[in-house]
């Protein structure tokens, strides 16, 4: 549009005047509505409203957008070490607003030195952004690679500026930051001498701090995750000349390569263009060739041997001296090489192995890791201040322009990026590094059995980032199915928890059923099903707490559909076990129903964090409390206790059963004791949990009636519909157990007749009360014994592991919540609560058993 047909916009007021009298200006329209005509959609009001509108025109304010040249221009350059401390936490701040959500566009790439990275020539910011890059890249690969970002597509899409990118090695990169490091330790030396001032140590110590931090995440991920995601040179193959392709990654002097290939085509005769088909000749060429091959295959092992490593996470071992002190041995040895350059279909001889997390390393690194984050943290304060000591967007530093990077902003409804502060940043970085530790030291302890190795994903991701919940995925399946990139799969831990908690007779050595073709088949069948559904639902640890739940939806439906399998291993058992004459029926079988009973206790668990989840989240309002907390306490709790109650027995059984048990033959007495103390530590760890599966099922009847109360006194409200608008909210939320089957899916009649709840609306107001007190004096006193029995069987418990100190603080905190709501029921009954502030309190480790605050 021409700046003349601007100048030609007429008043249309009074038009809309004139057709609705009651309006005296626009404002005069009612909410809702809208002025429009066949020509002038609803499409084409949304586009206008579009145009010119900062937060949906990309386009507003970009008339000139901010360049390096610009930045260097305002000052970036400048001996201000305060602002150049402020620069670097600015852009760690914009990698937390990233991985918090928002763009790339709109958050990192605001800096334009990170698009710019080889034009910067200053000693300290050409580092840190090239380190930065390589960081944002491979955080980004990770990402992609995981898959598990479905929510926000757009900001991991393909980016120009990642595909046109020229990335240094991480080598190079830490090079340069540790050389910058040491300078500016000399710096600061320097000018405290000068200026008898700590404080310019202070400051050079802060920046350095910044850019090892970078180093160590760099090193860190290149330890832990496979060099295809981490290395962006990882297998690139190199032409040069008549060679074969070499890897980048092995061979980097291709200039020196091909200073070679020169001299030797000058030094070599010129030879006829007509060939020569004599056998002579042939043989001539051939050899030709096979020295061609030896000569390239030298050359990428003397490059091999004189580079440096790329990747830390690879250290090859020592390989003994080809060179033998046998000249025969190393004839044999070269004619092995030249019989294997011969065959055609010779793959080569050094395929890398499979990739395994270094996780002794990254230990090392990440324990400094925390070190330097909390040095980060307490030195935020020496950077420069922003206006009215106000961080916003960092468009008060020089390098940040919030439209540096527009065209790489993605084409989809804007959303509001929230930028931390620089402090709020360096507390953010500071628990990253604390996840990063725990990645480091806890994964290879998860994998004893299956319960442990989902405890630990379901704790860790509570919490964790989109970059943290990543790496836990790659770390545990690096490449393939295969627990960390090792020999050991899914099934394993599976089976281990199977064997050690249900003993099927399928899994016994001794049992006739062990060597039964058809039960041992149908045991594989059912052991694969179960092992992919276990990929499945750990990949959607990954995901936020979001995704998670709805994966998780899937994941009941399938685990569901594995009794089916289960159900036969089952019945092959019996029919194995009555015609070896072991038992008359079924029932006699001392693991009966072992592997069904399995498969219900994971899926009670699931269902679990199923309702978890929606705590966490949020979903659940106080007057849907009454069923949800009766499911949670009369179904889950107590089908989680029968299982574990069924497990005790099982194993109980089958040690009676055992010869090993019955033995007096004094050899075997050492494994008879060690048999006898595990399932002595086995049952104190039922036994704990069984008492705290039974505190539960109490805190959530007392929750009920505590419902029923605030509901009465009018504290909560119902909304209208009465009886038939409660059923469908029931239905509604218990809409994913419908295909489970009892006793899992419940229905509304069932709740009213389990619940009595009309009753409990009826009842004395104060005998509610009473009532509610009870099952919270009766959980406390089972917590509080089952706190004594840890104290009393503290070495027979994993007290030495993550998984049991959380569950001892769980417990802990089980108690809290039972004294709390204990005294909010005596407050219920002696106080007056008008004017007082009544809610629900959520625990951040427990937010699924709240408690009653009154203020």
């Amino acid at each position: 549009m021409s700046h003349e047909s601007f100048s030609s916009y007429v008043k249309v007021s009074f038009l809309l005047i004139a057709n609705n009298p009651s309006c005296t200006n626009f404002a005069g329209l009612s909410v809702g509505e809208m002025v429009t005509t066949p020509k002038f959609t609803l499409l084409e009001v949304m586009s206008a409203i579009e145009l010119m509108e900062p937060k949906m025109d990309v386009g507003v304010g970009a008339s000139h957008l901010k360049t390096l040249d610009d930045a260097i221009a305002d000052g970036l350059y400048g001996d201000d070490m305060p602002m150049q401390l402020a620069v670097m936490d600015a852009t760690l701040a914009m990698v937390v607003a990233w991985l918090e959500g928002s763009s790339l566009g709109t958050t990192v790439w605001t800096n334009v030195m990170l698009a710019n990275v080889a034009k910067i020539t200053h000693p300290l910011f050409h580092p840190f952004a090239a380190g930065i890059n390589l960081l944002v890249r491979n955080i980004y690969s990770l990402v992609n690679n995981v898959g598990n970002l479905e929510e926000l597509p757009e900001d991991f899409n393909p980016q120009n500026l990642f595909n046109n990118q020229t990335w240094m090695h991480r080598r190079d990169i830490i090079i340069m930051m540790r050389e910058q490091m040491h300078a500016l330790e000399r710096q600061g030396a320097s000018w405290s001498k000068e200026t008898g001032s700590r404080r310019a140590v202070e400051i050079c110590t802060a920046c350095s701090a910044r850019l090892e931090f970078v180093t160590l995440m760099l090193d860190i991920m290149s330890y832990l995750m496979p060099p295809e995601i981490e290395n962006p040179h990882f297998d690139h193959k190199i032409y040069v000349g008549g060679h074969e392709p070499i890897s980048e990654k092995d061979y980097e002097d291709l200039e020196k390569l091909r200073l070679e290939d020169a001299e030797e085509q000058r030094e070599e005769p010129k030879e006829d263009t007509v060939e020569d088909t004599s056998p002579g000749k042939k043989e001539h060429k051939k050899n030709g060739k096979k020295q061609k091959r030896k000569k390239n295959k030298k050359h990428a092992k003397q490059a091999k041997k004189e580079s440096p490593k790329t990747s830390p996470t690879k250290p090859e071992e020592e390989k003994p001296n080809s060179s033998s002190a046998n000249p025969a041995e190393s004839e044999d040895v070269d004619d092995e090489e030249e019989y294997m350059e011969d065959e055609d279909d010779c793959s080569s001889c050094d395929d890398p192995a499979q990739f395994t997390p270094n996780f002794q390393f990254a230990a090392v690194l990440s324990d400094r890791l925390i070190q330097i984050s909390h040095l980060i943290k307490n030195t935020v304060i020496l950077g420069r201040r922003g206006p009215d000591n106000e961080d916003g967007d960092y468009k008060w530093l020089m390098p940040f322009d919030s439209k540096a990077c527009v065209r790489m902003i993605p084409a989809c409804f804007p959303r509001s990026v929230k930028y931390p502060t620089r402090m709020e940043a360096a507390v953010w970085w500071t628990e990253c590094a604390q996840r990063i530790y725990d990645l480091s030291r806890l994964p290879p302890k998860s994998t004893k059995d299956i319960n442990m190795l989902f405890f630990f994903a379901q704790q860790f991701t509570v919490k964790s980032c989109v970059f943290t919940r990543s790496l836990l995925q790659v770390i545990m399946f690096p490449t393939d199915a295969h627990l960390m990139g090792g020999n050991t799969t899914c099934a394993e831990p599976i089976e281990d928890s199977l064997k050690n908690n249900f003993m099927p007779q399928v899994l016994d050595k001794d049992s006739p059923v062990h060597d039964d073709p058809l039960a041992r088949q149908l045991y594989l069948n059912f052991l694969n099903q179960m092992s992919k559904l276990a990929v499945n639902v750990y990949s959607s640890f990954g995901c936020n707490l979001s995704r998670q739940r709805d994966r998780l939806e899937m994941a009941l439906e399938e685990l569901a559909h594995i009794q089916f399998y289960a159900g036969q291993v089952e019945k092959r058992t019996d029919e194995v076990m009555i015609a070896a004459k072991m038992i008359d029926c079924k029932e006699q079988n001392s693991s009966f129903h072992s592997i069904a009973s399995f498969v219900f206790h994971n899926l009670v668990g699931i269902i679990h964090y199923y309702f978890e989840l929606g705590f966490r989240m949020d979903l659940f309002v106080p007057y849907e409390f009454p069923y949800i907390f009766w499911f949670l306490g009369e179904i889950d709790a107590k089908w989680m206790m029968t299982t574990m109650e069924r497990s005790q027995e099982i194993q109980l059984n089958y040690w009676k059963g055992s010869s090993l048990s019955t033995t007096l033959n004094q050899r075997r007495q050492k494994e008879k004791q060690a048999r006898e103390a595990d399932l002595k530590r086995r049952f104190v760890v039922h036994q704990f949990n069984v008492l705290n599966q039974y505190a539960i099922s109490l805190i959530c009847e007392g929750i009920v009636k505590l419902s029923v109360i605030l509901i009465r006194k009018g504290i909560v409200r119902v909304p209208d519909g009465g009886d038939e608008a409660e059923r469908l909210r029931f239905e509604r939320r218990f809409e994913p157990l419908q295909n489970l089957g009892p006793p899992l899916n419940v229905n509304y009649e069932q709740f009213k007749a389990k619940t009595r709840i009309d009753e409990l609306y009826q009842v004395e107001m104060n005998d509610l009360i009473d009532a509610a007190a009870e099952n919270f004096n009766q959980a406390k006193a089972n917590l509080e014994q089952l706190d004594n029995t840890v104290e009393q069987n503290r070495t027979n418990l994993f007290v030495d592991t993550m998984w049991s100190m959380k569950r001892l603080l769980n417990s802990s905190e089980l108690l809290q919540i039972t004294k709390s709501n204990m005294v909010a029921c005596r407050l219920l009954k002696m106080m007056n609560l008008e004017g007082r502030k009544v809610e629900w309190t959520y625990p951040e480790q427990l937010p699924m058993y709240p408690y009653l605050s009154i203020k």
